[in-house]
């Protein structure tokens, strides 16, 4: 197996002392340099939005005008809603029967917690902001 590797090995030496190193043209690094700035000026990109501010516009007029209407539309009458519109009346107590009776210690754990949440945020704020200006 040696014999085959010294005779590639041969090979090799002679292929790389018959050729000659190539030389770069005198100019090359500036020719190459000059393709890749023209290549990175390209044109800027504006900003369109998708929604045009005429449409806005329209959208919020309009919107200003429905409310308008429906306040300065209102019957003269008293009845109520319901009453003009046959609409039975729904009543949503849905936790007038629940009674919430927590311990002393969930009480003192909750306010624990809300008080280390509200100083902790503030911290990773000024930490993070910290590490970004870097």
């Amino acid at each position: 197996m040696e014999q085959g590797d010294k005779r590639i090995e041969e090979l090799v030496n002679k292929l790389m002392a018959a050729d000659s190193l190539e030389k770069a043209p005198l100019e090359f690094t500036d020719n190459v340099m000059a393709k890749v700035e023209a290549l990175q000026k390209s044109t800027v990109t504006v900003y369109k939005p998708l929604i045009p501010k005429y449409v806005w516009w329209l959208i919020g007029s309009g919107f200003i005008a429905l409310v308008g209407y429906i306040i300065f539309n209102q019957p003269k009458s008293t009845t109520s809603l319901s009453d003009r519109y046959n609409i039975p009346e729904v009543s949503f107590n849905l936790l007038k029967d629940v009674s919430f009776d927590f311990s002393n210690t969930l009480l003192y754990a909750m306010v624990l917690l809300a008080i280390m949440v509200s100083v902790q945020i503030p911290l990773l704020k000024q930490y993070f902001n910290n590490r970004m200006a870097f």
